[in-house]
């Protein structure tokens, strides 16, 4: 079983078309017309450009364009900064080696976090061709590239990851745990964009994607798999005390 199943959304097979919000068309607003933060908190504030708030915030447009309570308490659990997003290209040292861990076909070493910013970083196009998504605690990392719907979709799979503690609850009960926990965050992307999901067994479409053995997993769980919670909202976040997460500091990051 890879290594890789946890904590990640994979990167579709198939290239994704260029995104629209990286293309400064004058149309797609930065977030920060206000002069305040924007609408959502990054990991790092330090390392922004325009061109990644336009490409969130087309996403978070397309949350807001839903009137279900899935994408409107998503969108407001990124406005109100009850979790922080970035770019993997801005991976803390911690994450960094975490994905690094969880990626060893990409052969990645300590040093090469160095390298994630540079234009044309080869370390940035490894993990990128791998994750679109990505978290821990309550910080969320996208790949750049993405159209906007699945941005959307994206953010608010991760985000259900981190209302429901995934890097923790992933390890409960092998491989059980981790296949309730993909299942619950795909099946919210489902009722969020269900054409992408269309003729669609997600039952079938996590086991095979996380390389989940099948016949661990009881029947009774397969049958009814959807367990909380499934929507942000303030009673979930409220039981969520992301401020109270203890930090793993590999030894390398100190």
């Amino acid at each position: 079983m890879r290594a890789a199943w946890l904590l990640v959304l994979f990167a579709a097979a198939c290239s994704a078309p260029a995104d629209e919000g990286d293309e400064d068309d004058g149309e797609v607003s930065d977030g920060k017309a206000d002069g305040g933060r924007g609408r959502f908190v990054e990991v790092d504030p330090s390392h922004s450009t325009v061109a990644f708030r336009r490409y969130i915030n087309t996403a978070l447009n397309k949350l807001g364009a839903q009137d279900s309570a899935l994408a409107q308490l998503t969108l407001l659990s990124i406005e109100k900064g009850y979790v922080k997003i970035d770019e993997l290209r801005d991976l803390t040292c911690a994450d960094f080696e975490r994905v690094r861990a969880d990626l060893p076909d990409a052969s990645l070493v300590p040093e090469d976090r160095a390298r994630l910013r540079q234009r044309g970083s080869d370390v940035a196009a490894a993990i990128e061709g791998e994750l679109d998504g990505y978290m821990w605690s309550n910080r969320i990392y996208v790949a750049r590239g993405m159209p906007s719907m699945r941005l959307a979709a994206t953010l608010l799979h991760e985000v259900n990851h981190v209302l429901n503690r995934s890097e923790v609850g992933y390890y409960d009960d092998l491989p059980t745990s981790a296949f309730l926990h993909e299942y619950r965050a795909f099946y919210a992307e489902s009722l969020f964009d269900p054409a992408e999901y269309e003729g669609i067994d997600i039952v079938d479409y996590v086991i095979e994607n996380y390389d989940l053995d099948r016949s661990k997993i009881p029947a009774e769980v397969l049958a009814h798999p959807l367990s909380p919670r499934l929507l942000p909202d303030a009673d979930g976040w409220l039981e969520r005390k992301s401020h109270a997460d203890v930090e793993d500091v590999p030894d390398v990051c100190r």
